[in-house]
């Protein structure tokens, strides 16, 4: 009897004493209930990365690069897991970092196009309208000739992305003149691009009040102009428009356009 027990026991015991054993083994391998955070990584070089995520036995592994002129070269711009994440020791963080290299593109050939057409093929290349020239020419507003740091560029020459092209065009030949838009409302960026479809260029940035940071002028608006925009009133095509603006945009808003798409002018614009 005490013998068919032991017989039976045994397995059950070695089994049990198995089990425990991968039990034990699992838990070590996987750390369980052992957590480190994911420090931020946020405008660190690569080896800066690798060294803070090491002290926390945690990896690197870069995953993608981007070209952005508003962070430093050969820095993290986004990392997964996130800043703050709870993960287990060993663990990879996935980075996408900003390239040491900026992005090159073909120039596009933009004479012939019209000024709209110029504009909007330069705005999806990832190029900036540095500034509109006019020259006299039969075809008011068409491209006569493109510029790049004061030089005429040719199609498919290489040129880095984000750079500015001034644009030379077709001014008519009897001295052709346009409507001042209202710009109140506007933020600088909106300005820019209002400006050059009307044929005009910005010009100074007189002052922005309450601007302390570079948010707070990404999100300031236009209070006032000069020239301001009056009925009847015209420039000159490629002529100057400065602006002031202002951080508190309390009931600043853009003036509402007819229902002809045309922007309403205002007496007053110069005086706000």
């Amino acid at each position: 009897m005490r013998r068919t027990l032991i017989a039976l026991l045994v397995p059950l015991l070695v089994a049990a004493l198995l089990l425990l054993a991968g039990w034990s083994w699992l838990r070590s391998y996987t750390r369980h209930g052992t957590h480190v955070r994911v420090p931020d990584l946020s405008g660190l070089t690569l080896q800066e990365a690798t060294e803070k995520l090491g002290k926390r036995d945690l990896f690197v592994e870069v995953i993608d690069s981007v070209h952005s002129d508003e962070r430093p070269k050969g820095t993290v711009v986004e990392q997964d897991p996130v800043a703050g994440a709870e993960v287990k020791p060993d663990r990879k963080v996935y980075l996408v970092m900003n390239a040491m290299q900026p992005q090159m593109i073909d120039m596009p050939d933009l004479v012939d196009m019209s000024k709209r057409q110029a504009i909007s093929v330069l705005e999806i290349l990832g190029l900036r309208v540095a500034e509109l020239r006019y020259e006299p020419d039969p075809c008011v507003d068409c491209v006569i000739e493109q510029l790049y740091r004061e030089q005429p560029i040719a199609a498919d020459v290489k040129v880095r992305k984000g750079e500015a092209i001034v644009l030379v065009l077709g001014s008519g030949e009897s001295g052709e003149r346009v409507p001042i838009p209202d710009l109140r409302g506007l933020t600088r960026g909106e300005v820019q691009a209002v400006v050059n479809m009307a044929s005009l260029n910005l010009g100074v940035l007189v002052d922005c009040r309450g601007c302390n940071t570079p948010e707070d002028s990404a999100f300031a608006r236009v209070y006032r102009q000069a020239p301001a925009p009056r009925e009847n009133d015209r420039i000159a095509l490629g002529g100057l428009i400065d602006v002031w603006l202002t951080a508190d945009t309390t009931g600043l808003r853009p003036v509402p356009r007819d229902t002809t798409g045309t922007q309403a002018t205002s007496h007053d614009a110069e005086d706000n």
